[in-house]
């Protein structure tokens, strides 16, 4: 196996080390309450960190190895911006939000839920568009 090969699966992987355990975070959310609760929400919050490096990272050689080829094309444009996107929003506000649930904050969890659900979905059309990848 080539090392495009070998990047390409490293990609997949991380992006289902990244996909995965966010599907049950917003089931766990009441975890916040409990010290154990708040170490395992750590736990998935620093796998999903680690699959979401590892994609970046993986996605930049392979897009180094094509000396940039695909970024010709709009889905991967699209994909980009929003994989950007998401990544902002969720440094610059969820991350926020959560700290607060962790230092003991009594905020409203419904819209760190509903921003979650939203980053999963924009994650989800990302992975729908690497897989399809339309003209």
């Amino acid at each position: 196996m080539n090392s495009y090969n070998t990047l390409l699966w490293l990609h997949i992987i991380s992006a289902f080390l990244l996909l995965f355990p966010s599907i049950f975070i917003p089931q766990l959310f009441h975890l916040y309450k409990s010290k154990k609760g708040q170490q395992l929400l750590q736990r998935i919050h620093i796998i999903i960190g680690i699959g979401g490096w590892i994609l970046l990272l993986s996605g930049s050689a392979i897009l180094y190895l094509q000396n940039g080829a695909m970024l010709s094309f709009l889905w991967m444009q699209f994909s980009l911006i929003l994989f950007v996107l998401i990544q902002a929003i969720d440094h610059f506000w969820a991350d926020k939000q959560e700290e607060m649930l962790e230092s003991g904050d009594a905020i409203d969890t419904s819209r760190l839920k509903i921003w979650t659900i939203i980053k999963l979905l924009g994650y989800g059309l990302i992975a729908l568009l690497m897989v399809v990848q339309p003209c």
